[in-house]
């Protein structure tokens, strides 16, 4: 993998490389560890299943013939200070050893990560209805939004080995019924607008930079999300999920790649200057309970 973390339950992840490493741990116990030889180990925590993870090559000699990037590797046992060793988490991470796995597709009750993701979403749900928006085209009102996440509490999704704290939003929809677009507001000029531009029957209203979706007749309008498609460049990990747009049931145009960007989405939820909606807070809170 391409990026670690520092702690558990996080959703603050880094590129790895010699200088952020130590720009973020300080190069200081519990991450950075020598043994009686004198051997040094540098660790940190998988983004996605908050498993410990060694990073390699992290001081490799810039004088080898054709030096590797430092990557990170799951170890397979607990780091003290740093992260416990969760195998079944390891068998479904998509950062392990794509031979060696596949583990149950449910965390357990209790599971750690599975509780993070479930108060990240009651507590920055407003952010993370924004980090949907932004990536989808669409943006849903408030009855859709509250249905969504009732359905997603219903069905305990944060015990989906497939959630993480990257695609949050898309997870909300993902595998769900079909999602009514009539009465929605889609980005003007994205992707989604454009395929209903060229749906029959289906009218676009101006709503400063959003369209309103309306019918010119009864037509049944709706998005679904699928699950995610990963793709793999080296020790980099891609994601993306399709959104499907049909009409009377019917897809039309393609597949709407909805991609996910995980330094994007830890830039957003750790912002400081955020302007916190209320409304969208208040349904998490009714929906999810209080924090």
């Amino acid at each position: 993998m391409d990026v670690f973390k520092t702690t558990v339950g996080s959703y603050k992840e880094y590129e790895i490389s010699r200088e952020r490493y130590f720009m973020v741990t300080k190069g200081l116990r519990p991450y950075v560890v020598a043994d009686s030889d004198g051997h040094v180990s540098y660790y940190a925590v998988c983004p996605l299943c908050d498993n410990p993870i060694q990073i390699i090559g992290l001081n490799q000699e810039q004088q080898d013939a054709h030096p590797r990037r430092p990557y990170g590797r799951h170890v397979a046992h607990d780091v003290p200070g740093v992260a416990g060793y969760d195998e079944a988490a390891y068998l479904a991470c998509r950062y392990a050893n794509r031979n060696y796995r596949r583990g149950p597709s449910r965390r357990p009750p209790g599971d750690r990560t599975g509780g993070a993701l479930y108060r990240l979403m009651r507590d920055r749900f407003d952010r993370i209805e924004y980090l949907w928006r932004t990536a989808s085209g669409i943006r849903l009102g408030a009855m859709a939004l509250r249905r969504a996440l009732t359905l997603w509490r219903d069905n305990e999704s944060w015990r989906n080995y497939d959630a993480s704290y990257r695609n949050l939003a898309q997870m909300l929809f993902m595998g769900m019924p079909e999602q009514s677009l009539y009465g929605q507001s889609v980005i003007a000029d994205g992707p989604v607008a454009r395929i209903l531009d060229r749906a029959e029957g289906i009218t676009l209203t101006p709503q400063g930079r959003y369209l309103r979706v309306g019918t010119t007749r009864y037509a049944d309008i709706t998005f679904t999300v699928g699950p995610p498609v990963t793709e793999r460049h080296g020790e980099h990990l891609g994601e993306w999920f399709p959104l499907i747009i049909a009409l009377d049931g019917r897809p039309v145009g393609g597949p709407v790649p909805v991609r996910t960007d995980p330094g994007r989405v830890g830039h957003v939820l750790s912002m400081d200057a955020w302007h916190d909606d209320r409304r969208l807070l208040g349904i998490a809170e009714d929906v999810l309970g209080c924090s």
